[in-house]
C-alpha cells in the first residue's frame, strides 16, 4: 500500500509539473536560461491580448522552448552540471512573458501565471546570488530579420554591466565570450565582435527586452543578462539540433572563462 500511494503521489507531482505554465527547474550551473515567448499551449481563465504597446506581436519565437531545453541538455552533458532553466509553456496571444505587466496581457485571469513565470526567475537568481560569485542569465529568443544570424541584446552593455567593469570587453566580444565562439563556429552574427560592446550597434528592436533590463546586474538586485535572438534558419529542422549544440558549447566556454 505505501508503495502504491507514493506512487500515486509521484504521478499526481508528475501531473501537476506538466499542467504548469511554466516550465522551470534549478541547476548547478552559475547560468540561467530563460524562453518567454516558445510555448503554443492555452491558458484557461485569460483571454487573448489585445493591441497594447509598441511592436504588439502574438505569434511564437517558434522552437525556442525547446532550443533552450536542448541547450541545457548539452551542457549537462558537456560540464557536467545543469543550468536553470524557465520556459514559458503558455501561447503568447495570451500572455507575453517579455513585457511590463501592463503590455504582458489584458485579462486579470493571466495575472497568476505571468508572475509564476517572473516568480521562477526571481527565485533562481537569488538562489544564484547566494552561492556564486558571477552568473549570466541568457534570454532565448526567436527573431526573422536577420534569418541564418545570432543577435546580441545587452541594452548596449548596460545589461552586463558588472561583467564588463571586472573582465573588460573581450568578456562581450573576445574569443572566449558566446559571440566570439559562435563567430569561431562560423555564425553569422549581429553586432560584429569588431564593435566595442556600449558601442549603440545592436540591431534595432533587438537590443534586450523587459527580462533582461529588470534582472540585469545594472540593478542591485540582478545579474549579467544577454538576450541571444536566433535567426529562423537556425531553429529549423534539423538545424535546431546543430544550434542547440553549438550554443551550449559557446556557454560552457565563456563559463571556464569568465563565471569560475
Amino acid at each position: 500500500m505505501l508503495r502504491l500511494a507514493a506512487a500515486l503521489l509521484f504521478t499526481a507531482a508528475a501531473a501537476a509539473q506538466a499542467a504548469a505554465p511554466v516550465e522551470t527547474s534549478a541547476g548547478e550551473l552559475p547560468v540561467i536560461l530563460t524562453a518567454p515567448h516558445g510555448g503554443v499551449e492555452s491558458l484557461p481563465g485569460c483571454d487573448e491580448r489585445t493591441p497594447v504597446g509598441t511592436r504588439f506581436v502574438t505569434g511564437p519565437d517558434a522552437h525556442t522552448d525547446r532550443l533552450a531545453r536542448l541547450i541545457a541538455a548539452e551542457l549537462r552533458q558537456i560540464t557536467g552540471r545543469a543550468p536553470y532553466l524557465v520556459i514559458a509553456r503558455f501561447h503568447r496571444k495570451y500572455i507575453d512573458a517579455n513585457r511590463r505587466p501592463e503590455e504582458a496581457y489584458g485579462d486579470p485571469g493571466c495575472a497568476a501565471a505571468y508572475a509564476a513565470y517572473h516568480a521562477a526567475v526571481r527565485g533562481h537568481i537569488d538562489d544564484i546570488r547566494g552561492k556564486y560569485p558571477h552568473a549570466m542569465l541568457f534570454d532565448v529568443h526567436g527573431q526573422i530579420a536577420y534569418r541564418n544570424a545570432i543577435l546580441r541584446g545587452t541594452r548596449y552593455g548596460r545589461t552586463a554591466q558588472a561583467l564588463l567593469a571586472r573582465a573588460g570587453a573581450a568578456a562581450i566580444n573576445g574569443p572566449d565570450s558566446v559571440f566570439g565562439r559562435f563567430a569561431a563556429l562560423g555564425y553569422n552574427i549581429v553586432p560584429g565582435n569588431n564593435n566595442a560592446p556600449t558601442d549603440p550597434v545592436e540591431a534595432k528592436n533587438y537590443i534586450g527586452g523587459h527580462t533582461v533590463e529588470i534582472y540585469g546586474s545594472h540593478r542591485s538586485d540582478g545579474i549579467d543578462a544577454m538576450q541571444l535572438e536566433y535567426g529562423r534558419d537556425l531553429r529549423e529542422g534539423a538545424a535546431l539540433e546543430a544550434t542547440a549544440r553549438d550554443s551550449a558549447r559557446a556557454i560552457a566556454a565563456f563559463y571556464e572563462r569568465f563565471l569560475k
